[in-house]
């Protein structure tokens, strides 16, 4: 049971493996990459990769863990064309007809397309000699030592022709995004899956871009969200080029047109009319494109008491979430840092087991968001109590910046979900919430009285 720091392999080249490069690059002589593509020269979409043409957003959290392993990572993709502002004084959000209040959150957030950031990390990643790729190369399967104990490395093809041969390794890392087969691949060793939690979106998203004037005061970003009573979506993003990038959402198979006229009338059935009126001027740069994505799929691997040593899941193999909600970079590079911090701490000895388990604590709260709670059976009350805070929350921040500001926080994965419950957080709630007229309000002796001023409730 001896092992080593030589060699680690990850299994997976895009943004998710790239992160889980670089973690592993500070503990191991030699990282190698595998993936099935050939890796653009020059910012591009790939065909392993058919998400990366829509919108993708890097939230703050995720800006913020990007620059600690790619110092300098936010000037250079500015440089290159990225926009970057604050996301709730540089964004308009609408989770119904009225937008979150204006303010400043000191939440930094990049504009960036995904193919632009891809490239550029595996970029900076490649630049250090202990680390390689290996392209057009497919995984066939994990290879296990005689025991079946450990894991030893992965066995590959050249994805074209070629005879199988193994890449030994201390470390695998699967990164291999949602259709990883690190599932199947432990139940051939008589491992148990891990157990998985599926919730059906079936989303289907168009996906155009239109040029992007220079002017000053634009915003950034522009969402309109779907929810009850709004089944359709829409977000419109800044990116390099002087370009918008707008992706239209549309539920349960719905499927938003691409034809220009028709796209633009599709827009105007949206929450608000924001975005429709945004892009009823502006020129199009492109035809167009679409993507399904059928489910928010989490596989539990922390909750698994039998793994092999010497291999870790992570990114979208380990939890992907629908896109609109633009968390999945943020998530993998917030793993990627606990990768690092695991190894850091105790090296390979028990890494799977400390890792997933911390890792699967940074998924709870983007599951939740993304996810929410299960439809099937009764939602317990504990549940629908802080679903109508949070509802009560989101109305009460189209007019109160502070509210807003910190929904804010939470979406960027910066704040917990629970500090939104805060005392003076639900006190600005609760005065949102009381009618304008006859409001409860406490003097500096503690009575409470109706008139207009400082809001309290009764005993509050």
């Amino acid at each position: 049971m001896a092992s080593t720091n030589q060699h680690a392999v990850v299994i997976g080249a895009s943004i998710a493996g790239v992160l889980a490069a670089q973690a592993l690059a500070g503990h191991f002589e030699r990282v190698t990459l595998v993936d099935r593509d050939e890796m653009p020269r020059e910012p591009e979409p790939r065909g392993g990769v058919p998400q990366g043409r829509h919108v993708h957003g890097l939230l703050s959290r995720g800006r913020e863990v990007v620059e600690s392993m790619f110092p300098g990572a936010t000037e250079d993709l500015v440089a290159r064309g990225g926009v970057l502002g604050d996301a709730q004084a540089d964004g308009r959000y609408f989770f119904g007809p009225r937008p979150l209040a204006a303010g400043t959150a000191n939440l930094p957030t990049l504009a960036v397309s995904r193919p632009l950031l891809e490239w550029y990390l595996r970029h900076r990643l490649l630049h250090d000699p202990r680390v390689d790729v290996l392209e057009h190369t497919s995984v066939l399967d994990l290879a296990f030592s005689t025991d079946g104990v450990r894991v030893k490395g992965v066995i590959v093809t050249d994805r074209d022709a070629g005879s199988p041969r193994m890449v030994a390794a201390d470390l695998v890392v699967d990164a291999s995004g949602r259709t990883s087969r690190t599932p199947e691949w432990l139940e051939r060793r008589a491992y148990a899956a891990p157990p998985e939690e599926v919730r059906r979106v079936d989303k289907q998203y168009a996906t155009r871009m239109f040029r992007r004037a220079s002017e000053p005061g634009q915003p950034v970003a522009l969402v309109s969200s779907s929810g009850p009573g709004y089944p359709r979506g829409g977000i419109m993003l800044a990116r390099e080029g002087d370009a918008w990038m707008v992706s239209l959402a549309g539920r349960n198979g719905e499927q938003p047109p691409l034809e220009l006229e028709e796209y633009r009338a599709w827009a105007r059935t949206l929450a608000t009319p924001a975005l429709a009126d945004a892009i009823d001027t502006l020129v199009p740069l492109d035809d167009g494109v679409r993507y399904r994505f059928p489910a928010n799929r989490r596989r539990r691997y922390e909750r698994l008491r039998d793994f092999p040593v010497g291999l870790v899941v992570t990114g979208d193999a380990l939890c992907a979430f629908d896109p609109v909600y633009g968390q999945g970079m943020t998530v993998a590079a917030v793993e990627a840092e606990e990768l690092g911090r695991c190894l850091e701490e105790g090296g390979l000895r028990d890494l799977a087991y400390r890792f997933h388990r911390r890792a699967a604590a940074h998924i709870d709260t983007p599951w939740t968001i993304a996810a929410g709670a299960p439809t099937a059976g009764r939602v317990p009350i504990r549940r629908r109590l802080v679903d109508g805070y949070l509802a009560r929350l989101i109305r009460a921040a189209s007019e109160d910046p502070v509210l807003a500001a910190a929904f804010l926080r939470v979406n960027h994965l910066v704040d917990r979900p629970q500090d939104l419950m805060r005392p003076a957080l639900a006190r600005r709630v609760l005065r949102h919430s009381l009618p304008r007229s006859g409001r409860w309000v406490a003097d500096r002796r503690g009575h409470t009285h109706q008139g207009d001023g400082l809001v309290g409730a009764p005993g509050v």
